[in-house]
């Protein structure tokens, strides 16, 4: 018999803790169906108006991805060809969607985009869709470039979605989505789709913008970009904020005992950022680089172990530095390099329960370091190819664990430390073969060989169809591995080992007019090798499998008096390693965008619903699912340089629930298997162009 413990081995930093009961069932069918009401209404809104054809179209799914790297320098965000010649179903998200919808991180666009979605713990939020998305899977399975530099930090494979990530979303130009594998450009951890964030640049500020914003539960941020395109090419754009939030006292119905505070945690939900990002370009040359150091109390508990209301603090500082050049070698042949560096520390401090051996606090203090040069050439030699030729070296030279246990002094009790390092060389190959009008080939391969792993190959083979100028027919097929991050080395020991997927997939994209696209997918993921426990061996083992399906469609309209629609509906099916229902993923997913101008265009209402469905609980309690719902006014041009956005999240203050990653039961009983996500919030934005 074989049984997964996979949660817990996942959670490398700290277990956190804390849960709900359900809520009343009454309460929530209200507010769920108080936000449905409004989907007839907007999905007619969607098929209403003329079908005619704009005489031209600045959607951005309408240029080239050569184009988009011409217009933005953006180093390997795709493959350089036509959307239409991908062989996923790319989605993109504008910085005009980021603003109409008042989106204020990475994680509020990614719940915006079909098949995707997050999970919140009250430390981090993380993402799932497409049949993943256990509770506290920091990877996510999907990896995250600013411009093509790999976000992840070398420790727990964790990207940073909400406030703890790199970025402020102003700078953002717009954010890709690629599902499936993307094992064969990017290597590592692009096991199950890429998020790539394309950056702006000076000259889209070309001014000095102070911002400043207020929002519920004591919130406020500042912020201050620079912007400047010069006389001889050259580029700059610099940006600094902080954000400061006091936070709310919270109830934890699993923690409802005298000794526990009657389940009420008290002043210890406040979070502290500070980020700073800066972009240089100069004739083929862009070095850009970032900064994010952020504190979050937390008011769940990391572990069984851990006091409840009393003090735990998680602190993440996080770096990178990204440098290329792009150069033409000749008429058939482009180069591009690249320099990447990053830097990450963990530092979190907690209070045990029982202390009665000496040790009444828990300190981490973990740190990761790596560097890699990326060489990539672009060869046009043959007729009807496009070759893709590149070279990539990464060292994680730093992987460091220290953990310390303190007395009511301070002073330390004991202390253990634990060090890895990992050198990874890549080669990989792909050629773009256009076989005539209609049909093409895209067929890729990558070579990684690490130095604690044995080397591994990622195979894709893509053929894409084009009956007519409207329709594209694709069909996929591809494999992809992630390599186990360091603090699963520790977990595991020498069983640690890398996991793989198969995936194949096709796709349908039909334009109905240059205005109005039909985009809709099916897939199917196996994974392989997952790690399990063996009640014979008495030890983990990389041995289990688990599959997923789904169908995603999605429709996209837009008219020339600025009217934008988006909506989805996804439909997924997961089954963990022992053939039973995967924990947190919801079967349905749809999602619904609304915007238009009004007021004599200059005010823009953002319009957003989404539902995620039923789902199950790590002890496969099913969970109903939540329609939720947020509006957006923002000016939709500058007032002698102010501008101004309100959001309202959770119009209708939908009380929802979303899954806990907490597999034990409080000395109460009950079970902490959900965690009760906010009501509704408020934000608010003013900017000035100096």
């Amino acid at each position: 018999m074989m049984r997964i413990y996979f949660y817990k081995a996942r959670s490398g930093r700290d277990l956190p803790v804390a849960q709900e009961l359900p809520l009343r069932q009454k309460n929530e069918m209200s507010a769920r169906l108080k936000t449905l009401w409004t989907l007839p209404f907007a999905l007619a809104l969607m098929f209403a108006g003329s079908f005619t054809p704009a005489a031209s179209s600045e959607d951005l799914a309408d240029l080239s991805l050569e184009q988009l790297m011409q217009r933005e320098v953006v180093w390997a965000s795709k493959i350089a060809q036509q959307i239409s010649d991908s062989p996923s179903a790319v989605a993109i998200v504008t910085a005009a969607d980021i603003r109409a919808y008042g989106y204020r991180t990475i994680a509020d666009v990614i719940n915006s985009m079909r098949g995707l979605y997050t999970t919140y713990d009250r430390r981090y939020q993380y993402m799932g869709g497409r049949g993943f998305g256990a509770p506290e899977d920091y990877a996510g399975r999907i990896m995250l470039l600013i411009d093509g530099y790999a976000t992840q930090d070398n420790l727990f494979n964790q990207a940073y979605i909400d406030d703890s990530g790199l970025l402020d979303l102003e700078v953002v130009e717009r954010v890709e989505y690629v599902p499936g594998t993307g094992s064969v450009t990017y290597g590592n951890n692009a096991l199950l789709g890429t998020i790539n964030i394309v950056t702006k640049h000076g000259r889209d500020f070309n001014a000095t913008q102070l911002s400043g914003e207020v929002f519920s539960h004591g919130g406020k941020k500042q912020r201050i970009t620079f912007g400047k395109h010069f006389d001889n090419g050259a580029d700059l754009l610099l940006s600094a904020s902080a954000l400061d939030i006091n936070g709310q006292n919270l109830y934890f119905p699993a923690y409802d005992t005298p000794a526990t505070n009657n389940g009420r945690a008290e002043n210890i939900d406040d979070e502290r950022n500070k980020r700073f990002f800066g972009k240089f370009s100069y004739e083929g040359w862009i070095i850009e680089g970032g900064y994010v150091d952020r504190k979050k109390m937390v008011p769940t508990n990391p572990n069984p172990s851990t006091a409840f209301n009393t003090p735990f603090s998680i602190e993440d500082r996080n770096a990178f530095l990204n440098a290329r050049y792009e150069t033409d070698l000749s008429l058939k042949l482009r180069s591009a390099s690249r320099f990447y560096y990053g830097d990450y520390a963990y530092d979190s401090t907690r209070e045990y329960a029982d202390f009665s051996d000496g040790e009444k606090f828990g300190r981490r203090q973990f740190e990761g370091g790596w560097w890699g040069v990326d060489q990539k050439f672009v060869g046009n030699w043959f007729t009807n190819h496009s070759i893709v030729l590149g070279f990539e070296y990464r060292n994680d030279f730093r992987q460091d664990f220290h953990w310390s246990y303190l007395s009511p002094a301070r002073a330390t009790v004991r202390e253990s430390e634990e060090s890895y390092s990992r050198r990874t060389s890549s080669f990989y190959l792909t050629d773009e073969f256009r076989i005539n009008d209609q049909w093409s080939l895209n067929i890729g391969a990558r070579y990684d060989n690490a130095s604690d792993l044995a080397s591994n190959w990622s195979p894709r083979l893509a053929a894409i169809y084009r009956p007519s100028l409207t329709t594209t027919l694709k069909a996929s097929y591809s494999e992809a591995f992630r390599m186990p991050h360091a603090y699963e080395r520790s977990y595991y020991g020498t069983a640690a080992a890398p996991e793989f997927v198969e995936s194949v997939e096709l796709v349908l994209q039909h334009d109905f007019s240059p205005r109005m696209r039909l985009t809709s997918s099916i897939y199917r993921y196996d994974r392989s090798r997952q790690m399990v426990f063996s009640d014979s061996l008495d030890d983990y083992v990389a041995a289990g499998s688990s599959h997923a399906d789904g169908l995603e469609v999605e429709l996209e309209r837009s008219w020339e008096s600025g009217i934008r629609t988006r909506g989805s509906l996804a439909y997924q099916h997961s089954q963990d390693i022992d053939g039973l229902d995967a924990v947190n993923s919801p079967n349905m997913l749809g999602k619904f965008n609304l915007t238009f101008p009004m007021l004599a265009d200059t005010v823009r209402t953002g319009f957003e619903a989404q539902y995620i469905g039923s789902r199950l609980t790590l002890e496969r309690r099913k969970i109903s699912g939540t329609a939720l719902a947020n509006l957006t006014f923002s000016s939709e041009r500058k007032w002698h340089g102010l501008s101004a956005s309100f959001s309202i999240r959770n119009l209708f203050d939908n009380e929802y629930e979303a899954v806990s990653p907490f597999d034990w039961r409080p000395d109460s009983g009950y079970a902490q298997d959900t965690l009760r996500m906010d009501g509704r919030t408020f934000w608010l934005q003013l900017n000035y162009d100096l």
